[in-house]
């Protein structure tokens, strides 16, 4: 596969090569991440096939061997589908298939992602595409508030329960604009005025979510662009701990994190952020649901540490349902209504769901997986070239710090679409800083 795009280009496209370049990626770029936000989740993942079957053929018929970099991200999905699909066949057809998406869907929308860079080697149109499209969503989801003025006298829960969470697209376009800040013309074909608007558009979006993860995932982005990750990681990465410990410890000082408007601010939810996350099998229906999260661990903690030694390196297989010891209305029905189960075959967690699946195999891959793209980012994150790699390496590690936190936190890899954008720049990315190592061999 390396061999059959590398005859596209071979170097940064000279502007007039960028000219003869096709479009049709960027402007896939868009779309999908448009579509992701508008379509069901199925329809996207069959485009996104659609797209992988187009580029399988083409490689077929160069006869080359495929790219080790790729290879080396997807390779670790398809071991932990085949250990989830052989532990786990004989349980439930639909949750076993639903599980198999879920899994596949991420090496699928990293594989799109490269394959559009491949079909159009230019980093700054790519990266472009992505901004214009997390400001299209941001205006998106402020057409809510323009709409409905009254929103924002509501609570933040009540809000976000008619607004909707936000999009994560906008957090990706912020992160790419401050990574190029003051290069946005040369770098991204961006002028100045239009790159500030873009800037501040997907500001405002973030803010108005009045999503924690999502603000977070902006601030990690800002510290991965800004060079907080080129060295030194762990004394940073402490740092930034300690600091969002005392954070939270100011805030409980003044927010009493029981109460029930702690469950319904911001800031309340912040300041009782590690409450939440804190694994506990809590025995009082108000705990439970204010600390859902750690609950949720709990059981599934309980549910795999149960097994036998095959289940314990294996997990349960794809299927696997955790038993959360009482009914809660997790569940869709038929019409949209919502449906109490006791049975949860998808966590907030997705490590916990990956281990439940998996077993420990399947998290040490995954790890694999999320090592990888961060030392792919990391190993030109202090590059002083000036073909932009540096940036788009900051961004790459800012992405893989983001798929980690997000997995821990709303499932992230193993969400339906929220972190799709992250997903699409990341193979997108993979493609672009791997291309002169390809051109090597």
């Amino acid at each position: 596969m390396k061999r059959y795009f590398k005859n596209i280009s071979t170097h940064i496209p000279s502007e007039r090569a960028t000219k003869q370049l096709p479009s049709w990626p960027a402007i896939s770029i868009i779309l999908l991440l448009v579509f992701a936000v508008i379509f069901p989740p199925g329809l996207l993942s069959g485009m996104n096939l659609y797209l992988l079957l187009l580029a399988l053929f083409a490689w077929i018929c160069s006869k080359e061997s495929f790219d080790k970099n790729l290879l080396r991200v997807i390779a670790p999905f398809f071991l932990i589908i085949i250990i989830g699909l052989a532990v786990g066949s004989s349980a439930d057809r639909y949750i076993f298939l639903k599980d198999l998406w879920y899994v596949s869907n991420a090496p699928i929308i990293i594989s799109v992602g490269y394959v559009l860079y491949r079909c159009m080697p230019d980093l700054g149109s790519g990266l472009r595409a992505f901004v214009i499209a997390g400001t299209l969503l941001s205006l998106l989801y402020l057409a809510n508030f323009a709409i409905h003025p009254d929103l924002f006298n509501l609570s933040t829960v009540a809000l976000r329960e008619v607004a909707g969470t936000g999009y994560y697209a906008p957090a990706l376009a912020f992160t790419i604009l401050f990574a190029y800040r003051g290069k946005w013309l040369e770098a991204l074909k961006l002028p100045r005025w239009l790159a500030i608007a873009c800037l501040v558009i997907c500001a405002l979006a973030i803010t108005a979510s009045f999503s924690r993860t999502i603000v977070i995932v902006t601030l990690i982005g800002v510290l991965a662009s800004s060079g907080a990750f080129v060295r030194r990681e762990a004394l940073h990465i402490g740092v930034i701990l300690v600091v969002s410990l005392l954070v939270i410890g100011i805030l409980r000082m003044g927010i009493d994190v029981d109460s029930n408007e702690a469950s319904t601010t911001f800031l309340g939810k912040i300041a009782r952020s590690t409450d939440e996350l804190t694994i506990q099998e809590y025995t009082d229906l108000k705990s439970i649901n204010y600390n859902w999260r750690g609950y949720e661990t709990a059981r599934a903690w309980r549910y795999y540490s149960s097994g036998s030694v095959l289940g314990l390196a294996m997990g349960q297989g794809f299927g696997a349902e955790v038993d959360l010891g009482l009914f809660m209305p997790l569940g869709s029905g038929s019409k949209g209504e919502r449906v109490r189960v006791r049975l949860a075959p998808v966590l907030h967690n997705g490590f916990a769901y990956l281990l439940v699946k998996g077993g420990v195999v399947a998290i040490g891959l995954f790890c694999f997986v999320l090592v990888s793209l961060y030392r792919i980012g990391r190993k030109k994150a202090a590059s002083v070239a000036k073909d932009y790699s540096r940036q788009a390496a900051r961004v790459m590690q800012a992405t893989a710090i983001t798929l980690t936190f997000t997995t821990w936190l709303i499932a992230g890899v193993f969400n339906k679409l929220d972190l799709f954008p992250f997903m699409l720049v990341a193979g997108f990315l993979l493609a672009a800083l791997t291309r002169n190592e390809d051109e090597a061999t």
